[in-house]
């Protein structure tokens, strides 16, 4: 169950990014790995990542 909370987190995050125009955010994002992705979004752009509705 959590593989499937992850997957649609990170399905919204790249909706999120891709309505707001940052394509190539969303891009990164879906080719990083599974179990590295939020920790890289939240330390990379941490602002972004509150505004995409994605926070820990």
């Amino acid at each position: 169950m959590l593989a499937l909370k992850t997957g649609s987190e990170k399905e919204e995050v790249l909706h999120t990014l891709n309505e707001m125009g940052l394509d190539q955010i969303a891009r990164w994002i879906l080719v990083l790995p599974e179990d590295r992705w939020e920790s890289m979004f939240l330390s990379t752009w941490p602002t972004l990542a509150k505004k995409c509705g994605f926070h820990r």
